[in-house]
């Protein structure tokens, strides 16, 4: 968020000319020239690709997987992809329905939107997780951040497994300035007494590993998470999984189906699920199957493949012509925008 501060101020000028200095040097790259689309693959690129095609008829494709708001944009920043970046856009590819909902009413006329989830590194989905009679081990797989949920688990988890063997395995290393914050959380481990039970695993190179030892994985984002790649790993590993109740991740896990959710924010009811998952091995093995019964997570090769077909069909789509419904099929009308919607199944 920018203030009203000289060196707010001209942090901002700093930062417009950068993004100006990069428009101007996409656009006159032999790259752009050539390509039959440009695709903006994160929020920073988006208002490059913008600037680049305005007064072209280059097709661009903005790929959302970040929530368009204010915490994840900040206020000048939201205000740019609102008014600039999501109306230029010809296509708008969305980690999640979540995520599209935040961003599809500033989209252009005629605009193709499509939800796609993000690769997270799966090859193969287990065909049997084998669950253990008793849980030894809650992991969650995350960077160490305020917003991921660290310190809610950790509660939480204090609250049901203090003065057990159970552990809490933490897989990820603090980032964005946040080393303060990956400090608090091992103070209040030891304020909670349950240091002898809380592996904080930093940076790990194997994520499957991680999750294969867990007998229940969890995600405990505090605000609406875009997506949640570590809830499509879980789920790909066959694991009995907990969510909140909000964002993307409930778009793969159904409650009492494949995982169970929480109240977002709240202690008492992430506390009350973890007991309850824990002490029920009937119910953590029928989750477990239930992983490869509902909402298969697509692996990397299947969401390249999506992405291809999209952006072979938007290389040939017109926008000044609106011919869309003659270029891409299985366009659909989504009476709840008012645009096309076309979704990938």
């Amino acid at each position: 968020m920018f203030g009203a501060s000289n060196a707010s101020i001209v942090g901002l000028a700093r930062f417009g000319a950068g993004v100006v200095g990069q428009a101007f040097a996409l656009r006159f790259s032999a790259s752009f020239r050539d390509a039959a689309v440009v695709h903006a693959n994160t929020s920073r690129s988006g208002l490059y690709g913008a600037l680049a095609c305005v007064g072209t008829r280059k097709p661009l494709v903005v790929h959302l997987r970040d929530m368009v708001d204010e915490p994840s944009l900040g206020r000048i920043g939201l205000l740019l992809f609102r008014r600039l970046v999501l109306p230029r856009a010809n296509a708008i590819i969305g980690n999640s329905r979540s995520t599209m909902e935040s961003a599809v009413k500033w989209s252009g006329k005629g605009a193709v939107v499509t939800v796609i989830p993000s690769p997270a590194g799966i090859d193969a989905r287990m065909s049997q997780s084998l669950i253990n009679d008793r849980v030894e081990s809650i992991a969650m797989v995350a960077r160490i951040d305020p917003w991921k949920g660290q310190r809610l688990l950790i509660e939480a988890f204090a609250d049901v497994f203090k003065g057990t063997k159970v552990r809490l395995r933490l897989a990820g290393a603090p980032a964005f300035g946040h080393g303060e914050f990956y400090e608090e959380l091992k103070c209040l481990v030891t304020k909670l007494g349950i240091e002898g039970n809380v592996d904080f695993l930093g940076h790990v190179s194997n994520v499957k590993e991680v999750i294969a030892a867990a007998d229940i994985c969890v995600q405990a984002s505090i605000r609406p998470e875009p997506l949640g790649q570590n809830v499509l790993q879980y789920l790909a590993a066959g694991k009995p999984t907990i969510v909140a109740n909000e964002g993307g991740p409930t778009e793969w896990v159904y409650h009492d189906k494949n995982g169970l959710h929480f109240i977002a924010r709240d202690r008492e009811s992430l506390a009350s699920v973890m007991r309850q998952l824990s002490s029920d091995t009937r119910l953590r093995r029928r989750l477990a199957r239930g992983t490869q019964q509902f909402q298969l997570v697509p692996t990397d090769s299947e969401v390249t493949q999506r992405h291809g077909v999209l952006f072979h069909a938007i290389g040939k789509y017109n926008r000044l012509t609106g011919n869309s419904e003659n270029v891409i099929p299985d366009l659909t009308f989504d009476e709840r925008y008012g645009i096309p919607r076309w979704t990938i199944t």
